[in-house]
């Protein structure tokens, strides 16, 4: 009997154990989200999970745009989606899906906007992305591609951030100014303008444009058969310039790889790559006290690098088969004309 009851009692621990095992592994830690709770409701579990508290995706052939971890509405339309997410502003915008733009976007103050390197087909004859106003915008993570006007323009606007887009297209990729018409006024600015590692292709304009810009700056910056400049600074002081690398931009005109032109000032750039443009590095039109510190600038239509009765500019370095052209107190490129290696 001994033997037997000592054999009952270890097969029940051994059916208490097992059955605390089940018990555990059917339980769920402490603040465990269900499995289903971040899908949307009534969707199912193959849904797309909601990621953000501001955010537009697609539901099936439509968009839904969604505020406060709230669902807002569903459209045909990816433009209003994105409008309607970004509101008034004040608020960070996920954009979690790309296609067609029938409708301008409406930048607004305060306004963090993150695509997640989504592309967006512009489709209308409006600029893509504006904001005529108040500033305080950041962009991120972008393909646009454009079919016609500028793709991002903002204007009155100072603190603006632009990183990692790409827009290929239209006429000006970027144009960033102190005024919808007249930027050139005395007083007229905005501040505190970056733009990060952007690039801008097959477009009929500038790839970027600023005018009326005090702090401006652009690091990383390509742009491949522009039909005018890579890059123009109007007017822009107390700026920086990383690497500004231009392919065929410009070719056959006065515009250039990279031009400095209605009196900008304070202006330093590291490196120009320009080839095929029509001039390379050109500073003219009361410009001044600028900074080139390397270039490699090849086979253009104009002049590789031309100072143009400007005062205190500089080229420290580099190399051209275009030629060079100074004038201007103060201002001189130490540049070989014998081709670059």
């Amino acid at each position: 009997m001994k033997k037997n009851n000592s054999f009952r009692g270890s097969l029940l621990k051994v059916v208490a154990f097992a059955a605390i095992v089940v018990i555990a592994g059917c339980s769920k830690p402490e603040n465990s989200v269900n499995e289903d709770s971040s899908l949307i409701s009534g969707a199912g579990k193959n849904a797309a999970k909601v990621k953000y508290t501001n955010e537009v995706r697609a539901s099936g052939s439509n968009y839904v745009w969604r505020v406060n971890n709230v669902d807002q509405g569903t459209t045909s339309s990816l433009a209003t989606a994105i409008n309607n997410a970004i509101g008034t502003g004040n608020r960070e915008v996920h954009v979690l899906v790309g296609g067609t733009l029938s409708a301008q976007i409406n930048l607004q103050p305060g306004l963090i906007l993150r695509c997640h390197n989504v592309t967006f087909n512009k489709n209308h004859s409006g600029y893509g992305f504006y904001r005529d106003g108040s500033g305080n915008i950041k962009i991120y993570d972008m393909i646009l591609n454009n079919n016609t006007n500028m793709g991002i323009r903002t204007s009155r606007a100072s603190d603006v951030f632009i990183q990692n887009v790409r827009i290929y297209g239209g006429s000006i990729a970027i144009r960033i100014d102190s005024h919808p018409s007249r930027p050139y006024e005395d007083g007229r600015w905005v501040y505190r303008i970056h733009i990060q590692d952007c690039r801008f292709e097959n477009g009929s304009g500038h790839g970027l444009e600023t005018y009326g810009v005090d702090g401006f700056k652009g690091y990383g910056i390509v742009a491949r058969n522009m039909g005018e400049c890579g890059v123009l600074l109007n007017k822009t002081i107390n700026g920086a310039l990383g690497t500004v690398n231009a392919y065929r931009c410009a070719t056959n005109t006065g515009y250039a790889g990279l031009r400095l032109a209605n009196s900008c000032s304070n202006i330093t750039t590291d490196m120009l790559y320009a080839d095929q443009c029509g001039r390379g590095y050109f500073v003219l039109s009361g410009s001044n006290n600028s900074t080139l510190k390397n270039c490699r600038i090849t086979n253009g239509t104009g002049i590789g690098v031309w100072l143009e009765n400007v005062v205190n500019c500089t080229v420290q370095a580099g190399c051209t088969n275009d030629g060079v052209a100074v004038t201007g107190s103060g201002s001189w490129a130490n540049v070989s004309t014998s081709g670059c290696p």
